[in-house]
């Protein structure tokens, strides 16, 4: 099952149950990952530390913020545009 597929100029690249071609891409891929969870939890714990003001000129409340910095997924979008920067 490939959940996302493109071809680019390195060939074809497939995530979530793809083949990869070779262990490097393994490797790599799982690197890449790694650092955008990373990330992805440091920017959430910086939300929820962000002031009153801050969080109403970005249109959230102190709930919200707290809400999303409790998620452990990644957004899909930032995944597809890992995958992409890879072409």
């Amino acid at each position: 099952m490939t959940i996302y597929t493109e071809n680019c100029s390195q060939g074809i690249v497939e995530t979530s149950f793809g083949l990869f071609r070779n262990i490097g891409q393994v490797l790599q891929h799982s690197f890449e990952i790694k650092k955008l969870k990373a990330d992805v939890a440091r920017e959430r714990r910086q939300l929820l530390q962000a002031s009153d003001d801050m969080l109403k000129d970005m249109g959230i409340t102190r709930a919200q913020a707290k809400e999303e910095s409790e998620r452990v997924d990644l957004p899909r979008i930032r995944l597809i545009n890992l995958l992409k920067e890879r072409c």
